[in-house]
């Protein structure tokens, strides 16, 4: 991976907008009325102004609020839970939470009193905000949902629909794609009624983000498009950007390289038209790391050369912003000097005749002619000189960093070698002969080391085997990898628990009472478990998520697993299905991970799928187990081809 492959921003960021701005006094029935006060009007104009700073400057939106905050106090009562929304949302600009909470509590407290729907909605709204921003998740969703229900109560489709947005954001968050997407289609439905093209744009683009954590690549290039044609025909150039950033980093994330270099040089092309230096940095980013893992190492360098050069510019858009500032100050009171100097050369000038007035005149203009153009010279020369010694800095960190990065990438990889020598060891890594006839155990990692692991093991004569399929790849999935075998054997072989139910079941406890909920949510496993009894032909078989396949008589017959994680989900949390099953000497057992299925590749780069799996193991189930592996893994590689590989691998295959 690149250096510059940090770049990456949550998908979810663009729906969480401050809504307590121009909707709240948008509300106000004096707002267009003849008799509006003063005061009132100046607050709507401060508000449009906070408008335009609050992402550019927060800190001047957050003068701008409080200064609406000091008027609504002194003149204008009746917009001051308005102006203390608004100061909310100012606070959480510049990053003060703390402060921002406390403005939203004021406002809960005096809306509630004064039965102010509109303005309990935007606090509870910022307030979910903060939740999220503060990762208390369940929090931000009960706040979303009162805001959205007040929202539908005054009619506000255009506020409610952002709402739904937010509880789509966190249920993503939350990896629950499929209710995720239920709430945002209805956030879509909510955004038409209210026709905001805008609105209904950023409601594609989190249902594309669904689809892309529930793995349907199509369907969220579907809503992306969709998000992105909006964007670019009402003019909203950034968000286009973001939309096609979006688009490359779900083709990165399914191996689609070529078509991430497309989305990416979309991403650029309006990210220069909106002039907006943090997308043009992240559209070089994402370039420059497709073209390395397609190879084209030279395009590569010069796309991370750009990257560098505008993270440095976005990193100091701040200090630029003040020099501007300063300057604009000590412009304004020279050009008051030269006023009162020009006064006092014209009352001179009065006195004199119109021929020296003439000369002198001359001299003038020589004279500023002549300084004005020894300064200009000495300000290229300077910017000039500036410019090579940045070039020259940048050239030098950039060594610098290819040197840094070099060396750390020879440390992890010689630690993920040593880690997976200690994996190997603690983990059964090839056939048992001894307890298994014919048998093959395929396991493919993506990285050194592997989250999928096979498990077998023999207790009362009954043969216990299982391919787990562990949360992540790579080091996570490792460690997961090692406490699922730990638990395993504590399980069955020291409890002679055989039941393969009563295993997963007993699994899913130590897994959570090990794991924080939030993390057990996020780390568990799917895994499909036999117990194989030879002497009475039985066999039994439990699944969290992944099915058993047995070819019997020349066909193959697939038993359903039950659709949850060995793991932390409490919305559908039930007990395992135990399926016992009849077997005779010659039948062939697989049980498997999702990685040989979720493969792309082929002549048209697509998924491997588990209709062809379930073909080629039909196709090879007559020979023997040491063949078929064989054949599994050249299929594999063929099909894979160039591209990477996805996920982690692995298959059991089991003669009885």
């Amino acid at each position: 991976m690149m250096v510059c492959s940090g770049f990456r921003r949550w998908i979810f960021a663009i729906s969480f907008q401050f809504l307590g701005i121009t909707l709240s006094i948008g509300q106000h029935e004096q707002i267009n009325s003849p008799t509006a006060s003063n005061a009132h009007n100046k607050i709507v104009r401060l508000s449009e102004l906070f408008s335009e700073y609050e992402s550019g400057n927060p800190e001047k939106g957050l003068t701008i609020a409080l200064t609406a905050l000091d008027l609504a106090k002194k003149e204008s009562p009746e917009d001051l839970c308005f102006a203390m929304n608004l100061v909310s949302v100012a606070y959480q600009g510049v990053g003060m939470l703390d402060s921002s909470m406390a403005w939203c509590q004021k406002v809960l407290e005096e809306a509630t009193l004064l039965k102010d729907s509109i303005s309990l909605s935007k606090a509870y709204n910022n307030i979910g905000i903060i939740h999220f921003r503060t990762m208390e998740y369940d929090e931000g969703l009960q706040c979303f949902m009162q805001s959205a229900n007040l929202d539908l109560k005054l009619g506000d489709y255009a506020s409610a629909a952002a709402s739904y947005m937010n509880i789509g954001g966190i249920l993503v968050e939350l990896h629950r794609p499929d209710t995720a997407r239920k709430i945002l289609e209805k956030a879509l439905e909510i955004a038409e009624k209210s026709g905001d093209q805008k609105r209904i744009s950023t409601v594609y683009t989190n249902l594309g983000g669904a689809e892309f954590i529930a793995g349907n690549k199509s369907a969220a290039e579907s809503y992306y498009l969709k998000a992105a044609l909006i964007q670019e025909k009402i003019g909203d150039y950034r968000s286009a950007s973001t939309t096609y950033r979006n688009l490359a980093e779900s083709c990165q994330d399914f191996g689609d390289f070529s078509n991430a270099i497309q989305h990416d040089n979309q991403s650029l092309l309006f990210a220069l038209k909106a002039n907006s230096g943090e997308e043009i940095r992240d559209a070089y980013a994402g370039l420059a790391e497709s073209q390395e893992k397609m190879g084209d190492f030279s395009q590569a360098y010069k796309n991370l050369q750009l990257y560098m050069n505008w993270d440095d510019t976005v990193d100091t858009q701040a200090n630029r912003q003040a020099v501007i500032q300063l300057r604009e100050k000590y412009d304004s009171e020279q050009t008051k000097k030269a006023n009162l100097i020009l006064q006092q050369k014209n009352d001179i000038a009065s006195l004199q005749n119109e021929k020296n007035q003439e000369r002198l005149n001359n001299s003038k203009i020589i004279i500023w002619s002549s300084v004005a153009g020894i300064l200009l010279l000495v300000g290229f020369a300077w910017v000039l000189f500036n410019r090579n010694k940045i070039k020259q800095r940048a050239n030098e960190e950039l060594s610098e960093a290819n040197h840094i990065i070099r060396e750390k990438n020879d440390d992890i990889t010689a630690s993920l070698e040593y880690a997976s020598k200690i994996q190997e060891a603690l983990l059964p890594t090839n056939e048992n002969t001894a307890l298994f006839s014919d048998a093959m155990f395929l396991l493919k990692p993506k990285d050194i080391v592997s989250g999928d692991f096979f498990w077998y093991s023999d207790r009362d004569g009954k043969k216990i085997f299982t391919a787990v399929d562990c949360t992540g790849h790579g080091v996570p999935g490792a460690f997961m990898s090692m406490i699922g075998n730990t638990f395993l054997h504590e399980i069955v072989d020291e409890r002679g628990i055989t039941k393969p139910s009563e295993i997963l079941d007993e699994l899913r406890k130590k897994v959570i009472a090990t794991m924080s909920k939030r993390d057990a949510r996020k780390d568990g496993m799917d895994m499909a478990l036999c117990t194989l009894d030879d002497r009475e032909m039985k066999l039994q078989f439990a699944g969290a998520n992944n099915p058993l396949y047995i070819v019997q008589g020349g066909l193959i017959k697939e038993y359903k697993p039950n659709k949850q994680p060995v793991g932390f989900m409490p919305e559908k949390e039930e007990p395992f299905t135990n399926h016992e099953i009849s077997v005779q000497p010659g039948d062939k057992i697989y049980v498997f991970s999702d990685g040989y299925a979720d493969q792309f590749g082929g002549p048209k780069g697509k998924k491997f799928k588990y209709k062809q799996l379930k073909d080629l193991l039909l196709k090879i189930a007559a020979k023997p187990m040491r063949e078929q592996k064989e054949i599994l893994l050249a299929t594999f590689n063929d099909w894979k081809g160039d591209l990477e590989q996805v996920d982690d691998v692995c298959i059991i295959g089991v003669c009885v």
